[in-house]
């Protein structure tokens, strides 16, 4: 394969993956500001945009499909396989996800984007108890416990210092006698 062929076929890559993101935030856009999300809680948006992104994500790169080709086999994989694996919920905001998920393929098939949205949708709910299963249970924060009082650790004891002299003297000072030798000629030499 030729170089320039390489670097065409990286380009047509990279214009394929900057069309579905765009494709894949309107399309969460889109969701957001529908009937079924307006009606709900906050926190209820808020994962419907992290599982609506997370499974386009999963069918445009990294099943490398187009949004008509899924089929109840990409939606099973999402639920079974993939998002237990790289996705992160809480335990409750998991047993949100299929309804989520549900709700927007169904959108899709109304939108006029998909023809098989319902069909998936019971896909989805159908696995919705099996998709609960294999989530990885969050580890629950350790409930606060009243602090008890503690027993202080005794001072520890300062060793002793040797005693220090008054000046330590190096031995090319000159000498504290004030002969005007180096110490080590003078009175450092008995040492």
């Amino acid at each position: 394969m030729a170089l320039a062929d390489i670097q065409e076929k990286q380009s047509d890559e990279r214009k394929r993956e900057k069309r579905l993101v765009h494709v894949t935030n309107a399309l969460s856009r889109d969701f957001q500001d529908s009937k079924v999300i307006k009606s709900k809680a906050a926190v209820y948006k808020d994962n419907a945009d992290y599982v609506v992104k997370s499974f386009l994500d999963y069918v445009f790169f990294h099943e490398h499909k187009e949004i008509r080709e899924m089929t109840d086999d990409h939606v099973n994989h999402f639920m079974l396989e993939f998002a237990p694996r790289k996705l992160s919920f809480s335990t409750e905001d998991a047993k949100k996800v299929p309804e989520i998920l549900s709700h927007f393929l169904v959108f899709l098939e109304t939108e006029g984007h998909i023809h098989n949205g319902v069909q998936l949708g019971e896909t989805t709910k159908a696995n919705s108890r099996a998709f609960i299963k294999v989530m990885p249970k969050q580890k629950k924060a350790p409930a606060t416990k009243t602090a008890k009082p503690t027993k202080k650790a005794a001072p520890r004891k300062k060793p002793k210092k040797k005693e220090v002299l008054e000046a330590k003297v190096g031995r090319n000072d000159p000498c504290p006698c004030g002969s005007g030798k180096k110490y080590k000629k003078c009175c450092g030499k008995s040492l």
